[in-house]
């Protein structure tokens, strides 16, 4: 599993997570594995992706192949590029779109938080964007990182120091992800 969070305060968005992978109890930390990396840039976009691993090369994969398609400066261009991307991702990648019995969609099996110089984005497996005016987490132990930013954003001033706090919070507490933590921050443009 993984912990991803993002914060926005003054005028910067950061995007944290842990760097622990796992399979069942197997636990594989960072100084294990190169490509521990769970954010990856595209262009001014800092994407977090929690989920199965398959996951990460597939979206590295589409944003090499794909780029003209990808457009990540608002929420609804963002819900165009996942609904473009669902297809591809369908057709050239062979993901399992089923997820729960009566599920409304297709799933594209991509859990992800977006941080970049228009705010804070998350996508769900099922393609719906919600925009985060404050922070927010996905993966394990995110109601433990939801807690700990909580009770520190209007204390600390840096959206970076925030977001890490959260990932530490949920590292310390939850089996599914584990330090050390990796972080990105994005100037606002508003």
């Amino acid at each position: 599993m993984s912990i991803i969070v993002v914060v926005k305060k003054n005028y910067y968005a950061a995007i944290a997570a842990d760097t622990l992978q796992s399979d069942d109890s197997l636990m594989l930390r960072a100084h294990h594995v190169r490509n521990h990396e769970k954010i990856m840039s595209v262009g001014d976009n800092y994407l977090g992706l929690a989920g199965w691993a398959a996951a990460q090369d597939i979206m590295e994969s589409v944003t090499r192949n794909h780029k003209e398609q990808l457009d990540f400066s608002d929420r609804s261009k963002i819900f165009e590029t996942m609904r473009r991307l669902h297809s591809i991702i369908k057709s050239d990648y062979h993901i399992d779109t089923n997820e729960e019995k009566d599920q409304p969609v297709e799933s594209s099996q991509l859990a992800m938080l977006i941080a970049n110089p228009q705010g804070i984005f998350e996508v769900d497996s099922y393609r719906t964007v919600s925009e985060y005016e404050r922070f927010w987490a996905l993966g394990s132990g995110r109601t433990i990182a939801l807690g700990a930013m909580q009770a520190l954003y209007d204390r600390l001033d840096a959206a970076e120091d925030i977001a890490r706090a959260g990932v530490e919070a949920a590292c310390e507490f939850d089996d599914g992800c584990a330090l050390p933590a990796t972080a990105h921050t994005v100037k606002l443009q508003h």
